[in-house]
């Protein structure tokens, strides 16, 4: 985990640099605006760190508060540049006034305000594509839309033990056959007969993977093997599973009526 999160901080870190750089050299290279290198220098590179950390405090905020599995990733972008925009529309205006205080005075806040969201939209695509490579569309929903079919109605193969191999982004060294996932903070903890691995992945996506295995989804941020149980039983009027391994996982309400269907209860 440690490994993962040292990974996205560089990207983070590499992508603040790369977009100061970048509208740095826009701003000097503009016309009259040779003058003010040094002022344009420190504003952009407190505007550009100052707006990153923000937008990955608002982006986690938005995905929290409106849920990474019943909203598309698109309209998370959507919500988090205009959102973000609002703070930063603010900031970025004090931060001209004090550091570059333009000749012609600041331009009126609507178009501030426009400006920093179209630079938070591009924050945001690096952000959700290139950095944290979270989907901003339901492939799955689309390919179901079209009639695209499953494995298993093709006619391909009838294993239905969840192997690691069937998710299409899975923790790197990682193998065997799944016992449980969980959901924690937008990482993927998956734990397999042979070890455990985590990554950055939605559990929608994962549980569309492993359609026509055991396993099911028993909760919001649980996925859990058929194999894997040892009891289902009751506690304080909620279900808990027992896995063979001794883990307890919740049973989410919502979640009964598939669990009633497929037989575990």
């Amino acid at each position: 985990m440690k490994a993962i999160r040292s990974n996205l901080a560089l990207r983070y870190v590499v992508a603040m640099a790369l977009t100061c750089a970048l509208m740095i050299w826009i701003s000097i290279n503009e016309e009259g605006s040779r003058q003010a290198i040094p002022g344009q220098i420190v504003f952009w590179s407190i505007a550009i760190t100052a707006g990153w950390l923000q937008m990955i405090l608002i982006s986690r905020g938005v995905r929290a508060t409106f849920g990474t599995e019943m909203v598309a990733g698109w309209v998370l972008l959507m919500a988090t540049a205009i959102i973000g925009a609002v703070p930063l529309t603010f900031e970025v205006r004090f931060l001209l006034d004090a550091i570059v205080a333009p000749v012609r005075g600041l331009p009126p806040p609507w178009l501030t305000y426009l400006n920093v969201m179209v630079i938070n939209l591009v924050f945001c695509l690096v952000q959700y594509i290139l950095i944290e490579r979270w989907p901003l569309f339901d492939e799955h929903k689309k390919d179901q839309a079209e009639g695209v079919s499953t494995p298993a109605e093709e006619g391909g193969s009838t294993d239905i033990r969840p192997n690691v191999a069937r998710l299409e982004r899975r923790p790197e060294g990682l193998s065997g056959i799944i016992q449980f996932m969980r959901m924690e903070d937008h990482y993927l903890h998956v734990h397999t007969n042979e070890g455990t691995g985590m990554m950055l992945h939605r559990m929608s996506d994962a549980k569309r993977e492993l359609t026509n295995t055991d396993g099911l989804q028993v909760h919001k941020s649980w996925w859990v093997s058929a194999a894997a149980v040892d009891e289902i039983r009751h506690e304080n009027r909620k279900r808990v599973i027992r896995t063979k391994d001794g883990t307890e996982i919740p049973v989410g309400r919502s979640f009964e009526g598939a669990l009633k269907s497929a037989g575990w209860i």
